[in-house]
């Protein structure tokens, strides 16, 4: 038997786990009076427990073969040679004998106690996930790349976060009449979560901690999705509206921002609506705002020297974005602007942007 004691962390370290652990090494497939329980204390990673179980286990046996029934007693594990030495024989001291809690009543392992009908799937449908089936299975499922499937994969409430946002997204996006495209869901959910969100949990940390070095480096270290103030509902309508173009990416962090710092309980379309934060699509609309930018007297210059050609054209085709873009306060759809604009501009005697 193995007992283990987590203390809140994984340093993803075998050779120096977060753990403490005590190992009690019973070999019950032997006949009774072969040996007694052996005790092995302070065993402080997972790799340890392996090798001092191992090793005891090896150890009982040649003395069972030898006739020579192992002692009780409590021995420490030295990983430098893989053994475990004797630390103290329990003889048959009262104090070591195993005695009943009478106020603890006999657990029952059953069918009833558990709710499955064997231990095995009950370990299966309720033990956590690990961090490497989690990573296949993002991969898999999702169709993320291995690495920013790792780095979600490593923070448990990131999973949550991950998935319930993009089933929000999903749903929200179906609703509206838009294809199911999930990869793309997926994608853009995790990009936000693995780079902006994490950036802005990152920021409030360290604005938290203040001038206290250690304070900021305890909690830098301990970075996770469960201190994040943008939910899922919220974080997968965000990803909705990028994804079928009411917002631009842009407009979409600085929304993301407002609702990490200030409006704890806004939505996105809300946040939007409020700062005039809406992409301008209408081909009409966008063909009447470059004619504007374009005929402004202020841009007869440019207009001119659009005319002549040559090979600074480019150029002057990115002047006019730049300033339809600060026309519409960087709310036009920048493809869907940019055919509007090569529509106008070809009027004027030249060819098209490309």
């Amino acid at each position: 038997n193995v007992s283990i004691a987590p203390v809140g962390r994984n340093d993803d370290d075998d050779d120096d786990a977060s753990t403490s652990s005590t190992d009690n090494s019973d070999r019950y497939t032997l006949p009774p009076g072969n040996g007694h329980r052996v005790e092995v204390k302070n065993l402080n990673s997972l790799r340890q427990i392996i090798a001092a179980t191992e090793y005891e286990a090896i150890r009982q046996s040649s003395l069972a073969i030898q006739n020579e029934p192992s002692g009780r007693e409590t021995r420490t594990f030295n990983p430098l040679d893989g053994e475990t030495i004797c630390i103290r024989a329990k003889g048959d001291a009262i104090d070591y004998r195993f005695m009943p809690e009478p106020d603890l009543p006999p657990l029952i392992l059953d069918e009833v106690t558990l709710g499955c009908k064997s231990l095995e799937e009950f370990l299966e449908r309720y033990m956590p996930e690990s961090a490497e089936d989690a990573t296949a299975r993002l991969v898999n499922e999702y169709g993320l790349g291995e690495r920013v499937a790792l780095l979600i994969a490593s923070d448990p409430p990131a999973i949550v976060l991950f998935e319930d946002a993009v089933s929000v997204a999903k749903a929200e996006l179906v609703q509206e009449g838009h294809d199911d495209d999930s990869g793309a869901v997926s994608a853009l959910v995790a990009n936000i979560l693995c780079n902006d969100l994490y950036a802005l949990i990152k920021k409030s940390a360290i604005e938290e901690a203040g001038d206290d070095e250690d304070k900021r480096a305890s909690l830098l270290n301990s970075i996770s999705a469960d201190q994040s103030t943008v939910d899922s509902q919220r974080l997968g309508s965000l990803v909705a509206m990028i994804a079928n173009e009411s917002l631009t990416t842009s407009m979409g962090k600085k929304i993301l921002t407002i609702m990490y710092k200030e409006e704890l309980s806004s939505s996105p379309s809300d946040i939007a609506t409020r700062n005039g934060w809406e992409v301008i699509s209408d081909m009409d609309v966008l063909t009447q705002l470059c004619t504007d930018v374009v005929h402004d007297p202020k841009n007869a210059k440019q207009l001119e020297q659009y005319k002549q050609g040559g090979k600074n054209t480019w150029k002057i085709e990115k002047f006019f974005v730049g300033k339809i873009m600060a026309q519409s306060n960087g709310n036009a759809h920048p493809e869907k602007m940019k055919e509007a604009l090569a529509i106008v501009l070809k009027k004027e005697g030249s060819n098209p942007i490309s």
